[in-house]
């Protein structure tokens, strides 16, 4: 069933193992895809007049058609790369970058910590803190509590079958649901697409084969009727495309990375920066992250599925914060953030291919700006290279460290803070939230970061073309 108001009221593995039962991704051959390049416009008369207004809206119509004709790529990876950790990584057949955000060691909950802090001895302790990017200042650092339970030998984490995250899940297969419903025990999906996007899809699962998108709705595109699952309609943008390649199109700047060296030690790019700070502003003021953070808060027994197209910003972003406001460690949330790269396989490449084809809004795909002249002017469009479009579609680790130093931190005076001022949480409501999503595990179901082959946090998945 589909729930289209965007604000409505509203087994498991036990060790970091890897998956073996489908094998390895080719890297070395990624299809082709079929799609035409986009329509050149001219920027002004063939005089020099500018254009105008109207001329200018007649534009972006004829633009937006186009990106809606445009097919998805087909052939989503619906095998499960062999060589992901699990957990946190799990196989719901159909369904790319799907993996859990619980598991990871965490703070005790309020009142224990103040339990602690009155029975046991302050040690000094000396960290040593990367500064955040320049111009930005930020809070005194507070060193961590214990994360160990005094009581046993247990360990505090963000609680274990609660919270899922992944790529949209239009390929859903019966096999795949079953396993989400029954298994997981997942009965909310709260979808963060705007409508755009999945108009553009409902084209594309109408005149695809019935195989390619088993239970999709061929009206909606989207899963709506399978049994036991309600899709939420939370937008984090309600009518502007927000995916991965709509965004490149929108902020050319993504591909612009900062190093800081002496200052970080980091790279990072202000595009995604700047990306994230918008994602979450509208995150909380529009309900969509304020809705999921609701439900967290008043169903705290119940799990909850949210994605967006590729599972990657909108989706990133509301991940870090539910690790943030729990405690988890910086590295740690930043090495989940990066883990999308990895998790979605073939997808990635597709969505490689199809932006070296497509360009960033035009055509292209030389990585050298194509100039077009239409009578006596000039159409200067960038194409966009390999590398470039790895950069946009990626999730490297320095975005999301810069991200929370600069924006969480530095703007908005912490997640608490963003919680009241951004979602309308009272400080009550967030002490409760925080205390409700953390449990104590045994040491050896503690998720912890491992090494993937071909992969790294910080530089992403390495391309074997």
């Amino acid at each position: 069933m589909a729930d289209t108001n965007p604000n409505p009221s509203g087994s498991e593995p036990n060790a970091n193992t890897a998956a073996t039962d489908t094998p390895l991704l080719d890297f070395a051959s990624p299809p082709k895809l079929p799609v035409p390049s986009p329509t050149e416009y001219p920027r002004c008369h063939p005089d020099g007049r500018p254009l105008t207004e109207a001329e200018v809206e007649a534009q972006e119509a004829l633009k937006r058609a186009e990106r809606q004709a445009t097919p998805e790529p087909s052939n989503f990876a619906i095998a499960f790369p062999d060589n992901l950790p699990s957990p946190p990584f799990l196989h719901v057949d159909g369904i790319p970058n799907f993996r859990e955000l619980g598991g990871y060691q965490c703070l005790p909950p309020s009142s224990k910590s103040q339990v602690d802090s009155s029975t046991t001895t302050t040690t000094t302790t000396t960290t040593t803190t990367t500064p955040p990017p320049p111009h930005t200042t930020h809070p005194t650092p507070t060193p961590p509590s214990p994360t160990t339970s005094s009581s046993s030998n247990s360990t505090y984490v963000l609680r274990r079958g609660i919270l899922f995250r992944c790529a949209h899940p239009t390929h859903l297969t019966p096999k795949g649901a079953e396993y989400l419903t029954s298994t997981l025990n997942v009965h909310d999906m709260y979808d963060l697409r705007s409508a755009p996007e999945i108009a553009r899809l409902a084209t594309t699962v109408a005149n695809s084969p019935k195989d390619v998108y088993p239970l999709a709705d061929p009206e909606t595109g989207c899963v709506d009727n399978v049994p036991g699952l309600n899709r939420h309609f939370t937008p984090v943008y309600q009518t502007e495309d927000y995916g991965p390649v709509a965004l490149a199109t929108k902020l050319q700047w993504y591909t612009t990375v900062h190093m800081h060296d002496e200052e970080v030690g980091f790279a990072y790019s202000e595009g995604f920066v700047k990306a994230y700070r918008d994602i979450a502003t509208h995150g909380g003021s529009k309900g969509a992250y304020a809705t999921m953070f609701r439900h967290l808060l008043e169903k705290p027994n119940d799990p909850l599925l949210f994605h967006c197209t590729a599972g990657k910003d909108r989706t990133g972003v509301f991940a870090a914060l539910v690790l943030k406001l729990v405690g988890v460690d910086e590295e740690t949330i930043c090495w989940e953030y990066a883990l999308t790269e990895p998790g979605l396989g073939e997808w990635r490449n597709q969505f490689i291919d199809r932006m070296t084809q497509t360009g960033l809004g035009s055509g292209g795909g030389t990585g050298h700006a194509k100039i077009q002249t239409e009578g006596s002017a000039k159409v200067e469009r960038p194409g966009i290279t390999r590398e470039q479009a790895a950069l946009i579609c990626g999730s490297r680790a320095g975005n999301m460290r810069a991200f929370l130093r600069t924006v969480v931190d530095g703007e908005f005076g912490g997640v608490d803070n963003y919680l009241v001022q951004k979602c309308g949480l009272t400080p009550p409501e967030v002490t409760k939230l925080r205390d409700g999503l953390i449990e104590t595990v045994p040491e050896d179901r503690v998720v912890t970061p491992v090494g993937i082959d071909g992969w790294t946090p910080e530089g992403g998945v390495i391309d074997r073309t």
